[in-house]
């Protein structure tokens, strides 16, 4: 062996050497870096509680069903939006269950605390119904802007009496309070 090729030789062992260093230097520092947020899951707070209905409540079984809800608006993911036309998902953050049935298990429960009906059942019950819910979640967001922004809600609740196909109530309702 010559001595360029021992010249040679060397230099070809010490870029290897170099690079796979720089390799392992490279890949220490990838797991270095911040973990992954951990998944958060919220329910709905407590709703205030009812006055209880005037009057005793209507004869009769009530049926609420999970309310209806369009596109991303149902799902678990919290939406943001931080302008008038753009809705987002939050990575990490989401409901413990989708909004439709978050609120029809919070309905059920006010409905049932201010004894407006006799009963107040879901469809799986599959009971004869004298009334009948129906509602659809419009918006359901948080709305970032100064400070901690606003949750922005607007849902509209139908109630109708069977016998008759009579309308009792058709109201939409909107909030938008502090986050």
């Amino acid at each position: 062996m010559t001595t360029n090729d021992r010249i040679v030789s060397g230099l070809t062992r010490r870029h290897a050497i170099g690079t796979s260093a720089s390799l392992g230097i490279l890949a220490l520092a990838g797991c270095a870096s911040d973990p992954v947020p951990r998944d958060t899951f919220y329910r709905l707070g407590e709703p205030a509680t009812p006055v209880v209905r005037a009057g005793g409540p209507l004869s009769g079984v009530a049926e609420v069903p999970p309310l209806r809800a369009a596109g991303i608006v149902n799902e678990r993911a919290i939406l943001y939006r931080d302008g008038p036309r753009q809705l987002a998902q939050y990575s990490y953050h989401a409901w413990s269950e989708a909004p439709a049935l978050m609120l029809q298990q919070s309905l059920i429960g006010v409905l049932r605390q201010a004894q407006v009906f006799d009963a107040i059942v879901s469809p799986e019950m599959r009971l004869n119904r004298d009334f009948e819910f129906w509602g659809d979640i419009r918006q359901w967001e948080h709305v970032r802007g100064v400070g901690q922004g606003s949750a922005a809600i607007e849902v509209e609740i139908s109630v109708r009496r069977l016998r008759g196909n009579r309308q009792l109530l058709s109201k939409t309702y909107r909030a938008d309070e502090p986050a």
